[in-house]
């Protein structure tokens, strides 16, 4: 994240493949600004995938990352900084992985329910902007 200038006073020593992350990062800044619903569609995958790669290189349990994520912008447990980070990235998975046919091939959640599918241009750069690209940046 520090290779791309974002601004953090905190270093950050997690990210193992800046490769893939950053081309995951830059890809979908690419595509989010296309007409075209498929790029669009495209830079959400991408931009998600960069979010579960950050994730995942936060512990072993889906609650231990989502905890120690949280504690990397805040270090107050108790505070609500690090409760509205943790459950925000809740959240984001749930999106991502049960709401909506975001990255998977199959069309049915873990309760198997059917997922939708995104076809809202408009919807696809809010849930970019207003949540997920908040994460990445």
């Amino acid at each position: 994240m520090i290779k791309q200038g974002y601004k953090t006073s905190f270093s950050i020593d997690k990210i193992t493949n800046y490769m893939m992350f950053e081309r995951k990062i830059q890809f979908s800044k690419d595509m989010i600004n296309s007409k075209d619903l498929m790029e669009k569609k495209s830079a959400l995958d991408f931009i998600i995938d960069a979010l579960q790669y950050l994730i995942s290189t936060k512990g072993n349990s889906r609650n231990e990352q989502y905890k120690n994520l949280a504690s990397s912008v805040s270090d107050n447990m108790d505070g609500k900084v690090y409760a509205v980070v943790k459950k925000e990235l809740s959240e984001l998975m749930k999106l991502s992985n049960e709401y909506f046919d975001i990255r998977h091939n199959d069309y049915l959640n873990a309760t198997k329910e059917k997922r939708e599918a995104l076809n809202d241009s408009q919807f696809i750069e809010y849930l970019y902007n207003e949540h997920i690209h908040y994460y990445i940046y």
